[in-house]
């Protein structure tokens, strides 16, 4: 068997032992392992030792495989490199398939394994950095946590290529991922790996790829979040909606809620006037010493019956009137075996910045129900408050404020969901 060198040493070729045809590799120095492109024989040889040829890889190429075949070259993260074995892969326990790109970088005669599963793509290397994992599922590195997320061994369905190990000992080797999204973290055997997620359009780019890549199916493992922000959207929210409640609460000591009027009215039950054309109940005046807002706060005594109560908040001395009608109503009875009831004997409103002066309220209540002279008399207690606190202001500031946070929780959270949902270590 001979070895021929190329005078560049950019890459040599040898002869395969099975059926004699050249076999070109690039890594002259490191490579031991190789596969013959014509035969699919996978032998090592090594030094002046006899050719010791292990098994052949000649099933279908796998259309991932397809994409950088042997020898293409590129330029990853401004470093030149080949590829120069390729390996598809399997978990052993699950029918989980997979394609490894062999890159090799001469600048320092160093590899780097490209991986891509399901169209999602990663870069993983060899560091000297030794960590204690235990069989935790917690492995911090400095303010980084990575987490448990695959533990398991493969077994190689297809190569092609040279290798500087023997890639079928990797069978008996268990590998345990360990991720912190977009980082990875590897244990094999006592050697460590650090990875990274690469978008497909840096792989594109790297190797001046025309061809789509595969689509992505799913979440990757170590696939960034969409909402990578979402530490500072969810500090920011919180700080929001502390200065909101610290606004409501300071508005209500500057300007103090205060009764203007408790007032308690009676009057017989008609529902035979309409439009509120019957009697026209009058309230006590009172003073508004600035532009304020008004609560007026209603509560009868209905009993089976509704009420329709126009009101009108009249200005003394310009005649100026605010009107609104508010709608009462309250039943009960017993039926079935239980009891039952629905309305509310209670309303309110609100009059927004109701101008300084002197007013009463006009109110014209119609009922219906039981009326006649066997109804009793209408009870109504009427209470005017001066600036109310009005929470339902806050609540509904709050919840505006909360939907955009509350769309990108979800959608984080049904992410790492995806994420996570074919991991046996699942947090």
């Amino acid at each position: 068997m001979n070895r021929y060198l190329d005078s560049s040493l950019e890459s040599a070729q040898l002869d395969c032992p099975e059926c004699q045809m050249p076999v070109r590799y690039f890594d002259v120095q490191g490579s031991s392992f190789y596969i013959c492109p014509h035969c699919h024989t996978y032998f090592e040889y090594e030094g002046e030792k006899r050719p010791k040829v292990f098994s052949k890889y000649d099933g279908p190429v796998p259309a991932d495989a397809r994409l950088l075949p042997v020898g293409t070259q590129g330029t990853l993260r401004g470093r030149e490199c080949r590829v120069v074995g390729i390996i598809q892969r399997t978990e052993q326990k699950y029918p989980v398939n997979w394609v490894e790109f062999q890159l090799f970088f001469p600048d320092k005669k160093e590899y780097q394994q490209l991986a891509v599963f399901e169209g999602h793509w990663m870069l993983v290397w060899p560091i000297k950095e030794r960590y204690r994992h235990g069989s935790g599922q917690v492995l911090q590195i400095g303010d980084e946590v990575f987490r448990l997320f695959n533990r398991y061994r493969t077994r190689v369905l297809w190569a092609a290529g040279e290798f500087d190990w023997n890639i079928q000992k990797d069978q008996t080797v268990d590998i345990s991922e360990y991720i912190a999204p977009p980082q990875l973290v590897v244990h094999e055997q006592g050697q460590w790996y650090r990875g990274e997620h690469l978008e497909p359009k840096e792989v594109k780019k790297a190797f001046d790829l025309s061809a789509s890549l595969p689509y992505r199916e799913g979440v990757g493992a170590i696939q960034p979040n969409p909402v990578a922000n979402w530490p500072v959207l969810r500090a920011l929210t919180l700080a929001t909606l502390a200065l909101l409640l610290l606004f409501q609460l300071g508005k209500g000591l500057v300007k103090p809620s205060r009764d203007l009027v408790i007032q308690d009215f009676s009057a017989p039950i008609d529902s035979s006037t309409a439009n509120g054309t019957g009697r026209v109940l009058v309230g006590r005046s009172f003073e508004l010493k600035e532009e304020a807002a008004l609560q007026i706060d209603l509560r009868t005594n209905l009993d089976n019956q509704w009420l329709e109560l126009p009101v009108s908040l009249v200005n003394e001395t310009t005649g100026r009137g605010f009107e609104f009608t508010k709608t009462i109503e309250y039943y009960h009875g017993y039926e079935g075996g239980e009891n039952w009831n629905e309305g509310d004997i209670s309303g309110d409103a609100v009059l927004e910045r109701v101008p300084a002066g002197r007013y009463h309220l006009n109110l014209y209540p119609i009922s219906g129900g039981t009326t006649g002279s066997n109804a009793p008399p209408l009870s109504l207690q009427v209470t005017v408050t001066e600036n109310p606190t009005l929470w339902s202001n806050f609540w509904v500031t709050a919840l505006l404020l909360l939907l955009f946070p509350a769309v990108q929780w979800f959608r984080r959270t049904r992410f790492e969901t995806n994420r996570w949902e074919d991991s046996d270590f699942a947090p």
